[in-house]
């Protein structure tokens, strides 16, 4: 990337994070418009986190309202160390980890429940082909271990960097890209039917 645009950059963080610094002061004197905003801003892509994590549409609706109640709570407390976003995802994160140690022996809440019946995910509903694989793929993410699965959505569907999704999970890079790896892998057996044969053959498919 040329120098002027890493200018640009730079300068865009410096304009959020002033923005957020503004937003995060503002809520935690008390302004109710201004975390309003800030749950606006964060509000699909920590539910997008909590959905995947617990498997639970209305589980994920009662965490989502709970991991905001404690940002608004704990505002007080927030130092900056970290953007607000990375703050929130960590409250996020340690409330699924919760909810799992809670629902331990409790049957796991059925794939149909998040992805829809179990026709529309055979792709048997007559559903267009770029749906089904939504799906197919929905499914495979959703068969990880917990800590496989946070760091793919962290990656492919929030779209955090390796550094961002480290600082979440408080983990070192490096953890980051085993963890990825090993999820990537563990959803290729379940995808490789759906593979085209040209990716099919390709060892580098679906590697970071």
């Amino acid at each position: 990337m040329a120098a002027p645009a890493l200018e640009r950059t730079a300068s865009l963080d410096s304009v959020r994070a002033r923005a957020e610094r503004r937003l995060a002061l503002a809520a935690r004197d008390g302004d109710e418009a201004a975390f309003r905003e800030i749950y606006d801003a964060y509000r699909d892509r920590i539910w997008t986190f909590i959905l995947y994590s617990v498997g639970d549409p209305c589980q994920a609706q009662d965490i989502l309202q709970t991991v905001f109640l404690k940002a608004f709570r704990g505002l007080g407390g927030f130092r900056f160390r970290s953007s607000l976003f990375t703050w929130i995802y960590r409250i996020a994160r340690n409330e699924c980890r919760n909810d799992r140690r809670r629902r331990r022996g409790v049957p796991p809440m059925p794939l149909e429940a998040i992805l829809g019946s179990r026709d529309e995910i055979d792709g048997r509903s007559g559903s267009s082909e770029p749906d089904v694989s939504r799906a197919v793929l929905r499914t495979a993410l959703l068969r990880l271990p917990p800590k496989m699965r946070e760091v793919v959505v962290l990656r492919y569907l929030e779209g955090l960097s390796y550094g961002e999704i480290s600082r979440v999970l408080g983990c070192a890079p490096g953890t980051v890209a085993s963890r990825l790896n090993r999820a990537l892998a563990g959803m290729e057996a379940h995808l490789r039917p759906f593979r085209s044969p040209a990716a099919a053959g390709d060892p580098g498919v679906g590697r970071p």
